[in-house]
Parts: structure tokens; C-alpha cells; sequence
């Protein structure tokens, strides 16, 4: 069996975790029980291995097809304030910084927000950046009026995503908005177990621990479903870009 990744590492972490029943759906009832979860911890070590190889910040920005809508969707609603959800090394960031937008970027690898800082630095951007596991963020109500993230929710299992996406309203101001693009994934080499949810669980060496999930057209409008959704575009690639606010 096999999947795709977006990212590279080079670790030697391995984990067995075809029996950690902790994190199939059906025995999962609260958000809590989905944090502590191997599966879930595994995870996020994944990805601060990913990042502690990385040293220096890839300025380049990506060559995306929707990238200029972001900016124009956020200043159609008059944003000001804007979280971008595991920012990584901040294109994103600086991207919108860039553009007169207050950003604060989050991430949970402590490496990836080093070298974000670095990159805002050399071009003397205002951004704030924050070490945080994004499915447990502790930012006030009400703290931004929009919401940014690109290709994250596909290392979520369903569940975790639902309750995550849930969450996302109470940080945004009346009426804010949600910027998200959720890449087609699941085919490509790789070793890895499947839970009940269809969410792919990476055991090979370089990519152990990694979940990653493909969500369907259905599913991403049943995420989405007390959401008003203005923009559901599928690119080529077949990635999907939504735009859609409280």
C-alpha cells in the first residue's frame, strides 16, 4: 500500500501502532481522548523531526494556482487579522504580511516558528509567531477575523478535523472568514496502515508516524456544513480551495 507525501525528513523514528484502538473512530469520545492518542503523538513527532533537518528558511514562494485569490478573498471581506495555521517556516506568513495584513503564524515544531522568525527578520515583517499544536490553540474568542491553512487538515484523522474546524469559530470575530486548500492525497510510494476512518498512518523510515488523510468533496462540505461557503474550486492537481465564513 502506499501514499503521498508533501514533505521530506530524513528520521529514524518507528512506531507500531496497528493496535492502538485508541485512535479509530468508533472508541474515540471526546477531544481529549483524540490528543492523547499514540497515533495522534506520533504524529507530531513526525513533524518536528521533519523540520529539525531543515536549516535554513526556502524563501521561494510556492507556484500555486490560487495563491492571488487568498489575498483578494481577505481584502473583498476587509481583513485585518490573520491566523495561518500551521505556518511552518511562514511562506504564507510573509506572504500576507507582505500585503499589509497582521499575521501571527502557528506551528507545533519549534524549529519551523525559529526559522519563520528568521525569515521575518530579513525583511523586517511584523509577524508574531507561535509554537501551538493546532487542534489545541488557546487564542481568546473572538481573536481574528480570518483563518488561513494550506494543506494541514489532510494529517488530521476525520474526527480530529471536525472538532478542530468546530473550534476555529470561537477565535474568529463575528462574521470572520476561513482560507483553506486540502490536497488530493493517497496514492504514491510509501508503507503505511490504514484506521477506520480511511486516515493513512506512515511506518515506513523516513515518514514514520506521518497521518495523512484524503477528504472527499462530501466530507469537506459536511465539515463546512454551518459554514457559509463562497469559493469550492478543485484545481487540476485535484486539490480543493474553500473559502467560507461564519
Amino acid at each position: 500500500m502506499g501514499t503521498r507525501a508533501d514533505s521530506d525528513s530524513a528520521g529514524n523514528f518507528r512506531v507500531d501502532m496497528t493496535n492502538d484502538k485508541a485512535a479509530t473512530p468508533g472508541s474515540i469520545n471526546t477531544l481529549g481522548e483524540l490528543l492523547s492518542s499514540e497515533t495522534y503523538k506520533a504524529n507530531l513527532e513526525f513533524w518536528q523531526r521533519a523540520w529539525n533537518g531543515v536549516k535554513t528558511p526556502y524563501t521561494q514562494m510556492p507556484d500555486l494556482p490560487y495563491l492571488p485569490s487568498i489575498p483578494a478573498w481577505l481584502k473583498e471581506r476587509n481583513v485585518e487579522t490573520v491566523l495561518d495555521l500551521g505556518c511552518g517556516s511562514g511562506w504564507l506568513s510573509i506572504f500576507l504580511a507582505r500585503q499589509g495584513f497582521k499575521v501571527t503564524g502557528v506551528d507545533v515544531a519549534d524549529h519551523a516558528i525559529d526559522l519563520a522568525r528568521q525569515w521575518a527578520d530579513q525583511e523586517s515583517l511584523d509577524i508574531k509567531f507561535d509554537i501551538a499544536d493546532i487542534a489545541a490553540m488557546n487564542y481568546p474568542t473572538g481573536s481574528f477575523n480570518a483563518i488561513v491553512a494550506n494543506s494541514i487538515f489532510e494529517h488530521f484523522t476525520y474526527d480530529l478535523a471536525k472538532e478542530t474546524i468546530k473550534r476555529l469559530r470561537a477565535i474568529l470575530k463575528p462574521g470572520g472568514g476561513f482560507i483553506g486548500c486540502f490536497d488530493k492525497v493517497g496514492t504514491g510510494p510509501g508503507e503505511y496502515f490504514e484506521l477506520e476512518d480511511g486516515s493513512h498512518i506512515y511506518t515506513d523510515k523516513a515518514r514514520a508516524g506521518m497521518l495523512l488523510r484524503y477528504f472527499p468533496d462530501k466530507e469537506l462540505e459536511k465539515l463546512f456544513a454551518d459554514w457559509t461557503i463562497t469559493k469550492f474550486d478543485e484545481f487540476g492537481s485535484g486539490s480543493r480551495f474553500i473559502c467560507a465564513h461564519i
